[in-house]
């Protein structure tokens, strides 16, 4: 019976460790900002600013965009100037 739950253990510690280990390749595309690469053709959207993405186009390689993926927020409300009341 021991040796039976030594093997579960010596499971649970390999699937947790295959876990940790796997890449997260969407956690560095949530940035607000994204670089299209003309090229390429291909997108990243690991920019937290326009000026961060803008120093990372390489000249005339491609051209930075707002990440359609991140929520905007909405306008501020704007207040009448009429009478309150």
């Amino acid at each position: 019976m021991r040796l039976g739950m030594t093997k579960r253990v010596l499971a649970l510690v390999t699937v947790a460790a295959a876990l940790a280990a796997t890449p997260q390749s969407g956690l560095a595309q949530n940035g607000p900002w994204c670089l299209v690469n003309d090229q390429k053709g291909s997108t990243s959207c690991a920019f937290v600013s326009r000026d961060q993405c803008m120093l990372s186009t390489g000249g005339n390689v491609g051209h930075c965009i707002a990440n359609p993926a991140t929520p905007t927020l909405p306008a501020p409300a704007r207040r009448s100037r009429g009478a309150s009341g």
